[in-house]
C-alpha cells in the first residue's frame, strides 16, 4: 500500500534522510519515460524536445521535493519541482528506478493554498 506525503502536511527526518539518498541513487541512473509522461507532455504548450533537453541535463535535488509515496515505508514515487524558466517550475514524479511517470508544468506563483491536506498522511 502506498501512502501518499507532502512536505507542507506531514514528514519525518527518516523520511528525508529516504529521500535524500534515493535522489543521490537517481542521479547515477539513466532516464527512462513512461508512454503516458511523453503523451502528456505532446499536449502541453512548451516544445517537448526543450523539455526533454532540460531533463537529461538536470541534477536532481532532494530539496526540491514536495511530495512522495512510501510503500513499506520505502520511496516508490517521487515528485520534483525544477526550476524551468522565469515563468514556470517543471514537476517531474519519478518512479524510483528513474522512470519518469508524468510531467507537467506549474507557474512560479502557484503556491498551492488550495492544497487538499486530507489526501496526505497526517502522521
Amino acid at each position: 500500500m502506498l501512502n501518499r506525503y507532502h512536505k507542507k502536511v506531514f514528514t519525518t527526518a527518516e523520511h528525508w534522510e529516504k529521500l535524500k539518498s534515493l535522489t543521490d541513487r537517481l542521479n547515477v541512473m539513466k532516464w527512462s519515460y513512461s508512454i503516458h509522461s511523453l503523451d502528456n507532455l505532446r499536449h502541453r504548450i512548451i516544445g517537448i524536445e526543450s523539455i526533454l533537453r532540460f531533463i537529461k541535463n538536470t541534477v536532481l535535488d532532494y530539496n526540491t521535493i514536495f511530495e512522495y509515496y512510501l510503500n513499506n515505508n520505502e520511496p516508490e514515487k517521487i515528485c520534483y519541482r525544477l526550476n524551468y524558466n522565469s515563468d514556470v517550475d517543471l514537476i517531474l514524479v519519478l518512479s524510483n528506478t528513474k522512470n519518469i511517470i508524468t510531467i507537467y508544468i506549474n507557474e512560479k506563483n502557484d503556491n498551492h493554498l488550495t492544497l487538499n491536506k486530507n489526501l496526505y498522511r497526517l502522521q
